[in-house]
């Protein structure tokens, strides 16, 4: 499909009817100055959520620059229709854009799509967010809920501008946190006992996801009492924790108690693990409570993450954040595309 040249076309007819000088009038079936009919920039809109916009360009023979001015054009009109009046429980979780380049992604946990795109993940990103948030008839006071990592930055975001709010950290953070205190101990104990040469995946997967060679090699293994099989045995106590307790007070003396023995364990990384889940025991028990996860984000991030690969990366951070809304959210491209 090639560019649409309405407006050209009646420029000339202009100027043939009435010599130099002729004007461009507005026509029901294209934007104004945008050289192209409102069904092609429709069409092209829904193309972009599964191309790369340097590719749809290229097979348009248009500039990429061209394409994102009226893709953003869209995806800004359509979140200017969105009402999150209703919200009471969000996510919140980073993603990086270039290397050290950090945007934070929040996300109406019930509605399960992308709310909100800022750059950075300090007290700073949950303002800008909150200030959006209200823009679009959001209360920060009506939020009660809000799953999220450990970092102090959203802790103290969400303190100032959330104040009704109360934290869950996410029980995915909990469980990478528990595999990289396990991979540690492992690395550790490697250094000295051949036997862990190459057994690092065995220590971090549930059974289910190993072949049987696998499983026998790791019960071989465990057999000969090592530090890394303790390990990962407080791992998978953790994880029994998080699909076993039935209420918020069972949770919190089995954690209490899983704390106790790696503190007296002597493995120098299940004893940081330890004084991590110490240091936010009231939000990781809120989970029990209010069993909320950031698993919507962790999907959008597979999404966002593809979606870089496939740009080779974004220079351009309002770019980055338009493909998000495009792709993550739940815009009404239709009530924006069709007026």
């Amino acid at each position: 499909m090639r560019k649409n040249t309405a407006h050209k076309a009646d420029a000339n007819l202009l100027k043939h009817r009435f010599g130099c000088g002729g004007r461009t009038v507005p026509t029901p079936w294209a934007r104004p100055g945008s050289g192209f009919t409102l069904l092609f920039e429709a069409w092209a809109v829904e193309m972009a959520r599964h191309l790369p916009a340097g590719t749809l360009a290229e097979q348009l023979d248009e500039t990429d620059t061209r394409l994102w001015r009226f893709i953003a054009h869209y995806v800004d009109e359509a979140r200017r229709l969105e009402d999150y009046m209703g919200v009471e429980a969000i996510g919140i979780d980073e993603t990086s854009r270039r290397g050290r380049n950090y945007i934070t992604v929040v996300a109406d946990l019930v509605e399960h799509d992308v709310i909100n795109v800022t750059p950075g993940k300090d007290p700073a990103t949950v303002e800008r967010f909150s200030r959006d948030f209200m823009d679009h008839n959001g209360v920060p006071e009506y939020v009660r809920l809000v799953a999220c990592d450990m970092s102090l930055g959203f802790r103290k975001g969400i303190r100032e501008h959330l104040p009704h709010a109360r934290r869950i950290v996410d029980k995915f953070h909990v469980a990478r946190h528990a595999n990289e205190a396990v991979d540690k101990a492992g690395k550790t104990e490697g250094r000295s006992n051949p036997l862990l040469k190459r057994t690092k995946y065995l220590w971090l997967r549930n059974e289910e996801s190993l072949t049987e060679l696998q499983v026998e090699t790791k019960r071989n293994l465990t057999r000969q009492r090592l530090k890394t099989g303790r390990a990962c045995r407080m791992r998978e106590v953790l994880q029994d924790i998080y699909t076993d307790s039935r209420t918020p007070s069972e949770a919190w003396v089995r954690l209490h108690r899983l704390c106790s023995w790696m503190m007296h364990s002597r493995l120098e990384p299940m004893k940081d693990f330890a004084r991590m889940i110490r240091r936010h025991f009231a939000e990781i028990v809120a989970y029990f409570e209010h069993p909320y996860t950031n698993a919507v984000l962790k999907g959008a991030d597979s999404v966002i993450q593809n979606v870089k690969r496939r740009a080779r990366g974004f220079r351009n951070m309002d770019y980055f954040a338009t493909m998000i809304y495009l792709t993550c959210g739940r815009l009404d491209l239709k009530a924006v595309t069709t007026t």
